[in-house]
């Protein structure tokens, strides 16, 4: 119980202090509006790693690659390698993995969207880069 409460409270902590810093939080879907906010929560449907770059040859920053359920938070996106699903990459700032207990890292690096959320988001939630 305590650990939940210490992983909600980080939680409630990374909201405000995004939001005091001006950026809005949103939970991203498939039918999100078109209006757009300078980040966005994002739950991950496929799996994605996260890379230096936006692209395989970058290389990953050195966190666990995220799995379908697990959640991060995007800022923009921009374009990059295609891996076959499109060319858009999301940067991604925050984790948190829900297979490990909901284990949260603060890590900056790039995710392929369309592993992430089939780059939903890019179209209707993120501004780009």
């Amino acid at each position: 119980m305590r650990g939940k409460l210490r992983r909600r409270g980080a939680m409630v902590a990374a909201v405000a202090a995004l939001s005091a810093a001006g950026m809005v939080l949103t939970t991203a879907t498939a039918s999100a509006s078109a209006s757009t906010t300078a980040s966005a929560l994002l739950r991950v449907e496929v799996g994605a790693a996260v890379f230096n770059g936006r692209s395989l040859a970058s290389g990953e920053v050195g966190v666990p690659a995220l799995w379908s359920g697990d959640v991060l938070l995007a800022t923009c996106w921009s374009t990059g390698e295609d891996l076959g699903g499109g060319n858009r990459w999301y940067l991604t700032v925050y984790e948190r993995y829900n297979r490990f207990n909901g284990l949260e890292l603060t890590v900056t690096g790039w995710t392929y969207a369309p592993y992430v959320d089939n780059s939903a988001a890019s179209k209707s939630v993120i501004t780009r880069c």
